[in-house]
């Protein structure tokens, strides 16, 4: 083939190559619809969760001379289910953050610790503190990473907690318990609940099924930091509540304190920047993007 007719020919072949390379490119899934019937039934397991009883609890409070900035009120008391004539293993006890000189973390249950970190957020056009309570477990079993157990409170103008967003390890779930009032003023504001939503504050279904509100808190006669009630097997949080509520569970048989430690910044866990298996979830973050507020908190 001449040079002439070669230079006519070449545009066409690199064409052809072309849409040869198109045609099999993978065409992306289309993503799978939502199940809302499903979404519905998980929401309804986790509130029905909320209202479980447990026999035994053992109570963890902050020890009176913690020292972290804020009144010890405002601290969380945890409330883990305790198996009557079972032994508690150490997995089950929240400790302290270590890091060993390989760079290994690890949790050290015999210094019991909540940590602390406060800072301002944005809700509309208002600035409100909220103070985020991390603790820690060792692994379940031998290779798997270290649990985080924790919630976001958001205070309101009042200084009282009004919405609580519970953070974990493990779990897709994103719950937001709301005060009260903040229920009632979105109520006033929205109307009803949405299709499939239990409460008015709940965002639309189809645009957030990750997130839900197990339920409503009760609003204290002064500000206070709430119970956090912890599965036995799972350490997952089953409900939280404000002091001024009835308790779920029928017995105390043992009791101890927390260090509440304040920190600035995740860094400060172990001295360095948290290696991505400790899993750990942003700081602060915002609740107005997830529910339907009323305007002033």
């Amino acid at each position: 083939m001449s040079s002439a007719a070669w230079r006519l020919v070449m545009p066409m072949v690199v064409a052809a190559l072309a849409v040869g390379c198109e045609q099999r490119r993978p065409v992306p899934a289309a993503p799978r619809p939502l199940d809302v019937e499903a979404a519905v039934r998980d929401h309804q397991r986790l509130r029905a969760r909320t209202q479980r009883r447990f026999s035994q609890a053992s109570f963890l409070s902050p020890t009176p001379d913690s020292a972290a900035g804020i009144p010890l009120w405002m601290a969380p008391l945890l409330v883990h289910e305790y198996r009557p004539g079972v032994e508690e293993p150490r997995c089950a006890r929240c400790g302290a953050v270590t890091r060993d000189a390989a760079g290994r973390v690890s949790v050290d249950c015999d210094q019991p610790t909540v940590y602390l970190l406060a800072a301002d957020v944005m809700v509309g056009a208002q600035s409100l503190k909220q103070l985020t309570y991390w603790w820690f477990y060792p692994p379940a079993a031998a290779g798997q990473p270290v649990r985080l157990r924790g919630f976001r409170m958001t205070l309101g103008r009042g200084g009282y907690g009004v919405i609580w967003d519970v953070v974990s390890s493990e779990g897709d779930e994103r719950m937001l318990y709301v005060s009260k009032p903040v229920e009632q003023a979105a109520s006033g504001k929205y109307g009803e609940p949405l299709p499939g939503r239990r409460f008015a504050v709940e965002p639309p279904i189809k645009e957030h099924p990750e997130v839900v509100v197990p339920r409503i808190v009760g609003d204290g006669p002064q500000p206070m930091g709430p119970f956090v009630y912890l599965d036995a097997a799972s350490l997952e949080p089953t409900t939280l509540i404000c002091r001024c509520e009835p308790s779920q569970a029928d017995e105390f048989p043992h009791s101890s304190h927390y260090r509440l430690l304040r920190i600035d910044s995740p860094r400060d866990l172990c001295g360095v920047e948290p290696p991505p298996d400790l899993r750990l979830p942003p700081v602060h973050v915002s609740p107005e993007d997830v529910l339907r507020l009323p305007d002033q908190l």
